[in-house]
Order: structure tokens, then C-alpha cells, then sequence
């Protein structure tokens, strides 16, 4: 009986989990420290950036530029999320970066020219493919490397609980790069849903999903089975919404933004978004969270472990892993 209380229990605070992690970072968006390039002289970037900041605090940040070319290179390299160009008018948005942003910044300098009897022509410099015209496939791809990755080093552990690290790490990094290339080919030439650069995408799918692998397994050899779960929980329900999801990162709680910008998961879907739309453009972060991330593993995967703890855990995940 205290066995299925505790069963009951569990699987009502994971739902509990899931829902307020989600809910509570998506439900309620509202933009805070938007990056916007604004073509035109100082005075006008500086009583534009009060306007704005009079009306809704905090949400936008402005930056001046001489020109729309430098702007517009600003855009590219994802130092912003949109362009400005006060005297003619004229948005210049990313619609890959997130459907929301574009959403946001239309609406808002719309408005604002509108007030001035002037009206704002929208250019899209950076469109959606046709494959993923509701921005919503970057979230779902992300998921489909972490959970590969969640049972790659699971189910290795309950197969061949006594290999050793160097071999352990070689397995995964083999099955890695099979998830990365598989998902690359569906994702890009399959659906047409993240097209542009195929073998960037498979190595940066690779690169996420051994990060994951690496990371459980270190748990898994150092804490156990329970560790393995507690990665499990912080990388999905957590790392998921705390990254912004479809929304992005500047549309949920600061303070839970930076949590996600800590985590791999973050990490991963805006290193995916970097290089099927933006050209690997701002690739550097991403890919220090995900090294970071991934020695951490390596340095669990080949620290001594307490006498008997590999038996163990293989021992134990046959029945941890039988929906795996």
C-alpha cells in the first residue's frame, strides 16, 4: 500500500511539474530587454528610448546606428532582433528568431508611428521556412535530441553496466551522431521544416544529444539511478519553457530565462536556430554552455566510483527503463 501512495505521489507532482513550468513561463509572455538597432542621429534614438520606456519599462533596449547596412548586420548576427529605420519608416524584422518578437516589435512601433501620423512598412529579412510557417518546430526538434540523448546513456547502462568510461563515451558519441544525422535529414530535406545548412544542423544535433548523454551518465555512475532522474526532470519540464520554447527567451521571466540560458537544452535550440537560419551566426555561447555542460559529464563518467555502484545501477534500471 505505501508502495502505491508513493506512486500516486510521484506521478502527480511530475504532472504538477510539467504544467506549472510550462504554464507559468508561457501563459503570460511579455517582453523584457528586446534588443532593436534604430537607424537615425542620437536625439531621436534617445527620445524614441524614453517614449518606449515611459510606456512599457523595461522591454526594449535601443541601440544607435549610422546606417541601415550596419543595422541590418546587426540583425544577422543576432546582436538584435529588429531594425528600425525612423526617417523612412521602416521594421526590419527576423521572423525565424520568433513569430512573438515580430509580433511584439510590429505592434509596438506601429503604434508609435501611428501616433506621429505616419504609418511603418514591416520587411521580413529573415522569413519562417514554408515548412515551419508556425515557428513552432525548433521547440519539438529540441526535444527529439534530449530524450535520445536521456536514453542512450540509460539504456547503455542497463546493457553493458561494465564498460569502461573511454568505451562508454566512444558508444555514445557513435549513437549521437546517428540521432544528429537521422533528425537532420527528417527535420531539413523530410519536412522541410529546418532547411539550410544540413551538415551544420546534424553536428549541432549530435553535439547536443551526447551533452545529454555524457551529463546522465556521469549521474548515473556517480549518484545513481535518482541522479539520472533529476537530470531528466531539469533538462525537459525546466529546460524547455525556462529557454522561452516558441516564444523565446525574452518573452518569459527574467529570472527563469537565466536559468535556461544555464542549460543545455537553451543551449542546443538556439545553436539549432543559429545555424539553420542565421548562418551559425552567434554560435560562441551555445556552445560554451553545451562544453561546459559536457565536461562536467566526462568528469563524472571517470571519477572512481564506490565499490559495487555500476553493478547496481544496472541491476536496478531494468525496471527504471522499461518504457525506455
Amino acid at each position: 500500500m505505501r508502495g502505491i501512495i508513493q506512486i500516486l505521489v510521484g506521478v502527480t507532482f511530475v504532472g504538477m511539474l510539467f504544467a506549472g513550468s510550462f504554464l507559468g513561463a508561457l501563459s503570460n509572455p511579455e517582453p523584457h530587454g528586446v534588443p532593436v538597432a534604430v537607424v537615425g542621429p542620437p536625439q531621436v534614438v534617445e527620445r524614441l528610448a524614453a517614449t518606449l520606456e515611459q510606456r512599457r519599462p523595461g522591454a526594449f533596449e535601443l541601440s544607435g546606428h549610422a546606417s541601415e547596412r550596419e543595422a541590418r548586420a546587426a540583425l544577422l548576427d543576432r546582436e538584435v532582433d529588429g531594425v528600425l529605420v525612423s526617417q523612412a519608416g521602416r521594421l526590419v524584422v527576423a521572423g525565424a528568431a520568433g513569430r512573438t518578437t515580430v509580433t511584439v516589435l510590429t505592434t509596438v512601433f506601429g503604434e508609435a508611428a501611428k501616433a506621429q501620423g505616419g504609418r511603418l512598412t514591416v520587411e521580413d529579412a529573415v522569413p519562417l521556412p514554408p515548412g515551419d510557417a508556425g515557428g513552432v518546430s525548433g521547440m519539438f526538434y529540441t526535444l527529439a535530441l534530449v530524450v535520445p540523448g536521456l536514453a542512450l546513456a540509460l539504456l547503455l547502462a542497463r546493457e553493458a553496466p561494465g564498460l569502461g568510461p573511454g568505451a562508454r563515451v566512444g558508444v555514445m558519441a557513435l549513437g549521437s551522431a546517428l540521432v544528429g544525422a537521422g533528425n537532420a535529414l527528417l527535420a531539413d530535406v523530410a519536412f522541410g521544416a529546418l532547411p539550410g545548412d544540413l551538415a551544420a544542423l546534424a553536428a549541432v544535433s549530435a553535439a547536443l544529444t551526447l551533452t545529454i548523454a555524457l551529463v546522465v551518465a556521469g549521474l548515473l555512475r556517480v549518484v545513481g539511478v535518482a541522479g539520472a532522474g533529476l537530470a531528466a526532470i531539469l533538462f525537459i519540464p525546466i529546460g524547455l519553457p525556462a529557454g522561452g520554447g516558441p516564444l523565446g527567451a525574452r518573452f518569459v521571466p527574467e529570472w527563469y530565462a537565466a536559468i535556461g540560458q544555464a542549460l543545455p537544452v537553451s543551449a542546443g535550440a538556439e545553436a539549432v536556430r543559429n545555424v539553420v537560419h542565421f548562418g551559425g551566426a552567434a554560435l560562441g555561447a551555445p556552445a560554451a554552455v553545451l562544453g561546459v555542460w559536457a565536461l562536467a559529464g566526462l568528469a563524472l563518467l571517470v571519477a572512481p566510483a564506490r565499490r559495487g555502484r555500476d553493478e547496481r545501477v544496472g541491476a536496478a534500471l531494468p525496471a527504471a527503463t522499461a518504457g525506455v
